[in-house]
């Protein structure tokens, strides 16, 4: 990978997208939870909340001595640095990329996330729970270990997702939070690597997986019947076909969670859109700085989808061999160094044309000395 031609250096680009984040959404930060598990007890229910907190900790990459966050670059590529001190709220709230963990949501929207879970089992809410977007697949993880530690056994959890990374945008603003995410090659995690991480945790079972984009694939499942949906689709139309595929047969009872409602004005717009359309008015609740939801109070007159059978093969989108991700340091030194190149070659080129036209190397020295003076 190589950084361009921009002559702005890499820690720069990547600082002022997280200036962005920390301007928009910097409330969010005070909202900061400790990563901590709670004690274990001998009695079965102290146990399985211990387990879950500590589950989340691991989940987020909080639980060793270290963690490391990524940043990209405005042309797709990313670098890594370690989290220091107080930023370590950045992984907490979900504001940042984590090099190893195995979500981005953060510590409160997983708690949030695995409450939800809790009382569409309590409340004996009908239906299957489904991620429409799931990354390394750590929220979902959560979601079918809060269902094995309470039993439910019963209840499938479906995870969809293209395992190849975002569509291509078709306009690229490059400090746009969403910016040509389809351009950054982190982002895109296969597969059979979400899979291992089930199995890693012991969880691969209950679970079915859909893999292809979201056009294709959520309007197979219009027939489906769902006690949690959550979406984490970022732009309209992507959340859109979520929403009119999916939300019909959410059952009274469950809960719709959108994850970027708040930050991301595409996501907000097609939300908001479908509830004016159908005329949904439950609440809409606050989760963290990113993310809201809310529950379903009473059926709505809205067509389902009508199933289109089994979703198209996904066709590949072709890129590089996952491989290592540099340190930001890195990033900076080969900036460095193209730099030189380049005034290197420029002094070059000049001293050439001084060779083919020696009696104006005088002229010209002269002539940037007066200008020099002048100014």
């Amino acid at each position: 990978m190589t950084i361009g031609s921009t002559s702005e250096s890499p820690s720069v680009a990547a600082g002022k997208l997280l200036d962005i984040i920390e301007a928009r959404f910097g409330a969010g930060l005070a909202t900061a939870r400790p990563a901590r598990s709670a004690r274990p007890r001998p009695d079965a229910e102290s146990l399985r909340r211990s387990y879950l907190e500590l589950l989340k900790i691991c989940l987020t990459d909080l639980a060793g001595a270290r963690t490391l966050s990524v940043a990209r670059t405005t042309q797709g590529h990313v670098m890594s640095r370690q989290l220091e001190g107080e930023e370590a709220r950045l992984r907490a709230v979900g504001m940042d990329w984590p090099l190893s963990g195995l979500t981005m949501v953060g510590l409160n929207r997983l708690d949030d996330l695995q409450q939800c879970v809790e009382t569409i089992v309590a409340d004996g809410v009908p239906g299957d729970l489904i991620e429409a977007g799931a990354w390394r697949g750590g929220a979902s993880i959560l979601m079918r270990a809060t269902l094995d530690s309470l039993g439910a056994d019963d209840r499938t959890l479906w995870v969809a997702d293209s395992f190849q990374g975002f569509p291509q945008a078709e306009e690229v603003d490059r400090y746009d939070l969403g910016a040509d995410l389809a351009a950054v090659d982190f982002l895109a995690i296969p597969e059979d690597e979400v899979k291992a991480n089930f199995t890693r945790f012991g969880l691969e079972h209950g679970v079915k997986f859909v893999p292809g984009f979201f056009q294709d694939t959520l309007p197979t499942l219009g027939d489906g019947s769902w006690a949690l949906v959550r979406l984490d689709g970022d732009s309209y139309d992507a959340t859109w076909v979520g929403l009119e595929s999916l939300y019909p047969g959410l059952a009274v009872g469950g809960y719709l969670v959108i994850d970027d409602y708040q930050p991301l004005d595409e996501c907000r717009k097609a939300v908001d859109d479908f509830r004016a359309k159908y005329g949904i008015d439950e609440p809409i609740e606050q989760v963290d700085w990113s993310a809201v939801r809310w529950r379903r109070e009473r059926e709505n007159d809205i067509p389902r989808v009508q199933s289109t059978g089994p979703a198209p093969k996904p066709q590949p989108v072709e890129r590089p061999a996952a491989g290592r991700v540099p340190a930001m340091q890195e990033y900076e030194l080969r900036h460095e160094l193209e730099d030189v190149h380049r005034r290197l070659a420029a002094a070059e080129a000049e001293l050439e044309w001084l060779k083919e036209r020696p009696w104006r190397g005088p002229r010209r020295w002269l002539g940037r000395k007066v200008r020099r003076r002048a100014s």
